[in-house]
This record gives C-alpha cells, sequence and structure tokens, in this order.
C-alpha cells in the first residue's frame, strides 16, 4: 500500500511541476516586423517587436533565422533594441553587432534549407 501512495505522489508532483511550468511559461506577442536581411534564396534573418508586456513592460525584440516554408521557432536573439546590424559574410554565416541588453543568445543555430539540416555560423558582438 505504501508503494502505490508513494507513486501517487510522485505523479501528481510531475503533473503539478507541468502544469505549473505551462501556466508561467513566458507569453509572446510578436506586432511588428522590425528586420528583414536576406542570406540566401530561401534563408533570411527577421527581427520582431514582441509586445507581451503590453504597457507595463518595454518592449523586448526577437530574432530568427528564418527558412522559406518552415514557422518561427525559438529566437537566437533577444535584446531590448531593435538596432541590430546585421552582414551576412556567406550563406551560412553571419556577423551581428549590437549595442544594448542581451537577455538571451545562442549560437547554436541549425535551419532546414532545401529540406537538409544546416548549421549557421553566428559571430557575435555585443556593447552595452
Amino acid at each position: 500500500m505504501q508503494k502505490v501512495k508513494a507513486i501517487s505522489l510522485v505523479v501528481l508532483g510531475f503533473l503539478l511541476a507541468y502544469a505549473s511550468s505551462k501556466f508561467f511559461e513566458p507569453e509572446t506577442n510578436l506586432d511588428k516586423q522590425i528586420l528583414n536581411v536576406s542570406m540566401s534564396t530561401s534563408l533570411s534573418v527577421v527581427g520582431f517587436r514582441n509586445n507581451s508586456g503590453n504597457a507595463t513592460v518595454g518592449y523586448h525584440y526577437n530574432f530568427y533565422i528564418k527558412s522559406d516554408g518552415v514557422e518561427l521557432s525559438t529566437p537566437f536573439l533577444v535584446s531590448d533594441t531593435p538596432n541590430v546590424e546585421v552582414n551576412v559574410e556567406d550563406v551560412n554565416h553571419l556577423s551581428i553587432t549590437i549595442s544594448g541588453k542581451v537577455y538571451q543568445f545562442t549560437n547554436v543555430v541549425w535551419v532546414k534549407d532545401n529540406g537538409q539540416l544546416a548549421p549557421v555560423k553566428i559571430d557575435f558582438i555585443a556593447t552595452p
């Protein structure tokens, strides 16, 4: 009987943790496109203003690598400024310069380009 009770409590704990993670997940409200730089015929760097805080919180800006026909996934860069300089070095190589706060950045970006997964190399320079 104790074993059943312990398993039930563990399952209940997992369900509560999952429900609370979904409940407290940050909302994304991409209301205005601020950047569109073409990398190739099918890839581009796009930026959107995230207005999830409405009047209580300032804007955040989400930047994505977009492939034609594929929905946006996780942003590779989230910042407090739309002023981002993007230079395309090669088909799968970017150079990004930003002046402002960076909330999130990853340079491990893979995109689906013409049915194949391709890595994108990102050189990143940030100044406060």
